[in-house]
């Protein structure tokens, strides 16, 4: 499962996160970019080598009329029926207003051990208000970073948000999430969450210019990272400045040429 080779995994010489859209295909992998002696490549042949399927779910789209809420739940309950049908492990990771959803609750607690359940750290109306806070947003969720995102809040208020998130997550689940994961979440919250609530893995946005309201720039190159206690979008220098949890790049980027930023 995917949570339990997190660690091990992010040691490895080489590692890619490659991605796709809304539904993203993590791909971990050695020997992607150098080449490699033969002892090297020796070792690496007995490498685990890790396919993970992540799908992050929101109740909702103000974006595209066409696309309601039973339209997203119906992709999710596809996908999942895909993933079974070829036999392929995954993690869902929950923002806060499909959390609270029932029908998405009877449906990821009906799912086996093959797949994890997690959280998606943006941040909607219901998650705001229900930590007695005013919603400044446009829509019942707004993908702009002042609104949607952790930094739009101060740290005192995100770490209220990430207490009402993870105590509602807890109700639900029975446990607390071990993966986080969002476009970006920044090093007070990821700290807050691993020291409070001991996640193990979270995971990012590749590099993009002026995209979704917000801009994300000269970050970790294609790979996953320690993150830095100062800026979780780069890696720690020292081990005392380190967040302990893994961060892997969503729709990572070209190696090379890092097309379409």
């Amino acid at each position: 499962m995917f949570v339990k080779n997190l660690r091990r995994m992010i040691h490895k010489k080489y590692l890619s996160l490659v991605g796709a859209s809304m539904f993203v295909v993590c791909v971990f992998c050695s020997s992607f970019y150098f080449p490699a002696s033969s002892s090297e490549r020796s070792q690496d042949e007995g490498a685990p080598k890790i396919v993970n399927i992540v799908n992050f779910i929101r109740l909702l789209e103000p974006r595209d009329a066409a696309i309601t809420q039973d339209v997203l739940y119906q992709t999710v309950v596809k996908q999942i029926e895909s993933m079974k049908k070829h036999k392929l492990g995954g993690t869902f990771l929950l923002q806060y207003d499909a959390l609270m959803e029932p029908r998405y609750q009877k449906l990821l607690k009906g799912l086996s051990k093959e797949y994890e359940v997690g959280a998606w750290w943006e941040i909607p109306q219901p998650l705001v208000e229900k930590a007695d806070m005013k919603w400044r947003g446009r829509y019942p969720w707004d993908w702009h970073a002042h609104v949607g995102f952790s930094t739009g809040y101060t740290p005192k208020e995100r770490e209220k948000l990430i207490d009402v998130y993870m105590a509602d997550f807890k109700e639900i689940f029975g446990y607390y999430p071990k993966s986080v994961g969002s476009w970006f979440i920044d090093a007070h919250s990821l700290l807050y969450m691993y020291e409070k609530y001991r996640i193990i893995a979270s995971s990012n946005c590749k590099d993009q210019y002026g995209t979704d309201g917000y801009t994300l720039w000269g970050g970790y190159w294609n790979q996953a990272y320690y993150p830095s206690k100062i800026n979780s979008y780069m890696p720690a220098q020292h081990e005392e400045n380190q967040i302990p949890v893994p961060v892997f790049r969503m729709l990572g980027s070209d190696p090379i040429r890092q097309y379409d930023a």
